[in-house]
C-alpha cells in the first residue's frame, strides 16, 4: 500500500509561478518517491504511509510560508506497478487520491481508502488541523515546516537551524501553531493508517 497526494495551489494566479513552483517543488522533493507538476499549479506525489500526513502538512507549512495555501487529496490504496512517473501509473492509490481531491468543497485536505471507518476518522480531524493552518504567520509555517522535517529535534537545535537568536522564538512560534497537539493528532492517524 502507498500514499497518492493530488493538490493544487489555492489562488495561484495572484502570485507569480516563479515565486512559488521553484517552493513547491522543493517541499514535494522532501517526502516525495515520485512526482509529477502539471497544468501549472496542480501535482501528484507519491509518498510512504508512515509519511503521508507529514508530508502534507509539510507542503501546507511551505506554501503558507510563501503566501498561499494548497488543497490536498490524500489516496491510500495499491499501486500496479512501478514507473518512473506517477502520471503513467495506476492503481487504488491513485483512484482514491483523484476522488478525495474532487470531494475538497471549502476544506482544503480530504482522504479517501477503502476503510470508510478510517476515512471517517481521518476527514474529522484533518479538516481541524488544516483549520489550524489558517492562523498561521509565514514565519509560524517556517518554523512548523522546518520541525516536521527535523523530527526528534530539540527546540535548541531548531532555533540553529531556522538562524533564530534565542530558543525562546521557536517555542513562542510553535506554540502559536498548535504544533504539539497537531503533531499528536498525525501521529494517531498514523498509527491507525498503519493498522489498515
Amino acid at each position: 500500500m502507498i500514499a497518492v497526494i493530488t493538490g493544487d495551489i489555492v489562488r495561484s494566479r495572484s502570485a507569480q509561478p516563479e515565486i512559488w513552483l521553484p517552493i513547491l517543488e522543493k517541499a514535494i522533493a522532501v517526502y516525495a518517491k515520485t512526482y509529477d507538476v502539471f497544468r501549472g499549479d496542480s501535482f501528484q506525489m507519491e509518498v510512504s504511509l508512515e509519511q503521508a500526513f507529514t508530508a502534507a502538512f509539510y507542503i501546507k507549512a511551505a506554501m503558507i510560508e510563501a503566501g498561499l495555501d494548497v488543497r490536498l487529496g490524500i489516496g491510500i490504496g495499491e499501486k500496479d506497478h512501478n514507473s518512473p512517473h506517477i502520471k503513467t501509473t495506476f492503481g487504488s492509490a491513485l483512484v482514491y487520491s483523484g476522488e478525495a481531491f474532487d470531494e475538497l468543497k471549502k476544506d482544503t485536505l480530504y482522504l479517501k481508502s477503502a476503510n470508510a471507518e478510517f476515512n471517517a476518522l481521518c476527514n474529522t480531524i484533518l479538516p481541524l488541523l488544516s483549520e489550524l493552518c489558517l492562523r498561521w504567520t509565514p514565519n509560524i509555517a517556517e518554523t512548523v515546516k522546518v520541525a516536521l522535517q527535523h523530527d526528534g529535534a530539540n527546540q535548541v537545535e531548531l532555533a540553529k537551524i531556522l538562524h533564530k537568536k534565542y530558543q525562546s522564538q521557536v517555542s513562542t512560534a510553535l506554540q502559536k501553531a498548535g504544533f504539539s497537539k497537531m503533531q499528536h493528532a498525525l501521529s494517531y492517524c498514523t498509527q491507525q493508517l498503519l493498522k489498515l
